[in-house]
């Protein structure tokens, strides 16, 4: 697994630029520039959920599987932030026209694209000769639980579309700041019961421990403009705040099984530690940005192949040889499901045409 890992690495120092003393990466946070970055945490999952098909040990694993102790959860976290700094910027800019937009398009666009990769699933179960139950379908189909593919992940953003919709409502009224302070408020709170409800319900861990960060993105875009004009007045205001968050972290991540608040704050230094270094450094790779393009159908198909070769026994006799080929089946199934799913959205949510 370390040369997958070596292999990344290459591609991350591959057009990376780090700013000049004094200087800033402006773009650290524009949808192009967090492009890269997404990719990064896209293949680390491809490499996650790869090695739960294979068995790993030696030398030339120690390495990935001590990676990937350390992040554990972390490979998703910055899609949560991401995703909610982009609705919080957007709402910025259409303001209630964006929350309706979550109820009308948003929302069941994403569950449409979602189920149609489940259908692929519930087909797969009869190819490798174990079927699923219709019940099992239907279950699956609202993403409570899976039917092969990963499901907790699009469960939480569906949920948070929902907190996010209920939260803003009240921009219907009024555009004020205090408005948006409130909705951010209740947000937050919405996101914080989602998680200790999912908790109660049994749920795993990983199925609701890195929730907040969704709502933390939108609270950094609010204070996005009196962060920046604190940490990028000079590199020394930037590189001490940088060693503070640094510290945390390392406190934070010590304990962060000891208990669930912890955890969260580990989780939140994550991602803030992660655009601090992104403040400074700018990864322009083509291959991450394109990785970073096909979030949504690598990560809901990425099971499709690896479950489909470790059924004819390829895991077990090339663990490397299995990761290679799911990895290039993965991708070239995202381009045929989004170039599918991209148009029959567009289909369904035709831009509505401007009267002269």
């Amino acid at each position: 697994m370390i040369f997958f890992v070596l292999i990344l690495l290459l591609l991350i120092f591959n057009k990376m630029e780090i700013s000049k003393p004094g200087e800033f990466n402006k773009e650290y946070i524009s949808p192009d520039g967090t492009l890269a970055v997404k990719g990064i945490f896209v293949a680390l999952i491809l490499l996650s959920h790869g090695k739960g098909y294979i068995e790993l040990g030696g030398i030339y694993d120690d390495a990935y599987i001590a990676l990937q102790n350390h992040l554990n959860q972390m490979v998703v976290a910055m899609f949560l932030f991401y995703s909610g700094y982009g609705m919080m910027e957007s709402m910025k800019k259409k303001q209630f026209a964006y929350v309706k937009s979550i109820a009308t398009k948003r929302f069941p666009n994403l569950l449409l694209n979602y189920d149609l990769a489940v259908l692929l699933f519930f087909v797969l179960s009869y190819i490798i000769g174990k079927p699923q139950t219709v019940k099992n379908l239907l279950i699956a189909l609202t993403a409570w639980n899976g039917i092969g593919n990963s499901s907790w992940y699009i469960f939480a953003i569906l949920a948070m579309y929902v907190a996010t919709l209920i939260a803003f409502l009240p921009k219907k009224f009024s555009e004020s700041k205090a408005v948006e302070i409130v909705s951010l408020v209740i947000l937050t709170v919405l996101g914080i019961a989602l998680v200790f409800a999912l908790k109660k319900a049994g749920k795993p861990g990983f199925f609701y421990n890195t929730i907040i960060l969704f709502p933390l993105g939108f609270w950094y875009s609010y204070f996005k403009n009196t962060i920046e004009k604190l940490l990028m007045k000079n590199d020394i205001i930037y590189s001490c705040t940088l060693a503070v968050v640094v510290v945390a972290y390392i406190l934070a991540f010590m304990h962060r099984w000891d208990r669930l608040l912890i955890f969260e704050i580990w989780a939140i230094l994550f991602c803030a530690l992660m655009v601090m270094l992104t403040m400074k450094i700018s990864l322009q790779n083509e291959v991450l940005k394109f990785l970073g393009k096909h979030i949504f159908s690598i990560y809901i198909l990425q099971r499709i192949p690896m479950i489909l070769l470790d059924h004819y026994g390829v895991s077990e006799r090339h663990k490397y040889i299995f990761l290679i080929a799911s990895f290039a089946i993965t991708v070239a199934m995202a381009l045929i499901f989004d170039f599918v799913t991209g148009k029959i959205s567009s289909a369904i949510w035709k831009p509505k045409k401007k009267l002269n």
